[in-house]
């Protein structure tokens, strides 16, 4: 079973895998997909790196580091995985690595660090320095509202500081080095209402590489008449909108917003969440309802379905599966090729799989390992007239 991770506790190191194909039959195709995979995850399921296809990745992203005590700190799991990622590059020259630097704006370290000019200046070239150091060869920049709620303890304006002081830096490094620029990606996860604004959109575009932006619908954790909420009634992963006036749990919802708040369709990345979703029914004195139990991963689903159940299809495709009192929210390669439509027919710079341990990467759904990473990557090959 796998848990929702605290993230604002959580220090131990997620292994990302950022997998970049550059399939060049139209100018339409999706070009990026970024598959994080989470160490904690990874773990979880003893998943070993020889479980990984780099030819599958040859984007690496190691997530995270953070700021504490003034310098950058460097989690044990992350560095320990170093070693690895030296070899795969070896051997897979094509393979590049990034890093994701994710800090919560409650760190008051963090704060003082991005909001004080002379701070912030100090630092980024000591972190450039071991982004050169350690052969990465771009960085992700990430900040989390943690359990901070008041206007007045972020700025969102310094937050958009430090991201063009950042890239500066990155282009004179490349100009004095001659060395490739470093890629800047920025992150934007603006779905919560009712919570402060944490972005300045434009300035995050304007001075990233490419913005990553959590696109996937927060999901619901009960499900019955109590709740107003049938099981058929919602999807994490929908595509689009039932009422476009009212429903805001949707891709294409979430996508809209940004871009109409100063978003590029062409830097941005939308992250999706492929991790199945376990409820169980359980019964109260009025009514059935289903609650939410675990993660866990598409060969879990095929393990699941192969002792019996049925599948029901909603909205964009999207898989439901029910076995007595069990259902379960995931996708599949029927799903997840509505996605990549989606991208492609959007001009989107492509897409994140939050997770790469939500595939079957041990081959339980009998199509090889990997079967949601390859129907992506057969859903990408195709032309906009294939489609």
């Amino acid at each position: 079973m796998i848990l929702v991770p605290n993230i604002k506790k959580m220090k131990t190191g997620i292994i990302s895998f950022f997998f970049l194909t550059l399939v060049r039959l139209s100018s339409e195709n999706c070009d990026k997909i970024v598959c994080t995979f989470l160490a904690k995850s990874m773990r979880q399921l003893k998943v070993d790196t020889a479980d990984i296809d780099t030819s599958l990745c040859p984007y690496l992203k190691i997530k995270f580091v953070d700021y504490d005590y003034n310098a950058l700190h460097v989690d044990r799991q992350v560095s320990d995985i170093y070693p690895w990622m030296w070899s795969a590059k070896a051997e897979n020259p094509n393979m590049k690595v990034l890093l994701t630097f994710y800090n919560s704006v409650g760190s008051k370290n963090f704060f003082e660090m991005y909001r004080t000019p002379a701070k912030r200046l100090k630092f980024i070239p000591m972190f450039i320095q071991y982004l050169r150091k350690n052969r990465f060869d771009g960085v992700e920049v990430d900040v989390g509202m943690g359990f901070v709620r008041r206007k007045n303890i972020y700025d969102i304006e310094r937050w958009a500081d430090f991201i063009e002081d950042l890239q500066k830096d990155l282009k004179a490094d490349s100009r004095r080095s001659g060395k490739p620029k470093l890629l800047l990606f920025g992150r934007i996860d603006d779905r919560k209402k009712g919570v402060n604004q944490l972005y300045n959109v434009s300035r995050i575009y304007r001075h990233s590489d490419f913005v990553i932006m959590d696109a996937w619908a927060y999901y619901s954790q009960r499900l019955g008449p109590r709740y107003n909420m049938s099981i058929s009634s919602m999807h994490h992963s929908k595509v689009y909108s039932i009422n476009n006036t009212t429903d805001d749990r949707s891709i294409d919802y979430n996508v809209n917003a940004l871009i109409a708040k100063g978003g590029i369709k062409e830097k941005t990345i939308i992250s999706l969440y492929l991790m199945p979703t376990f409820f169980y029914e359980y019964s109260s004195f009025t009514a059935v309802d289903f609650g939410w139990i675990k993660h866990d991963n598409y060969g879990a689903v095929c393990e699941l379905m192969h002792k019996g159940g049925n599948i029901t299809r909603v909205f964009d495709d999207c898989p439901i599966f029910r076995q007595d009192r069990i259902v379960v929210y995931f996708d599949d390669e029927i799903s997840i090729a509505e996605k990549v439509k989606y991208i492609i027919k959007n001009e989107l710079a492509g897409f994140e799989i939050l997770d790469l341990s939500a595939d079957d990467f041990k081959g339980l759904c009998a199509k090889g390992k990997f079967p949601l990473m390859r129907a992506i990557n057969e859903e990408c090959g195709k032309t906009l007239i294939d489609q």
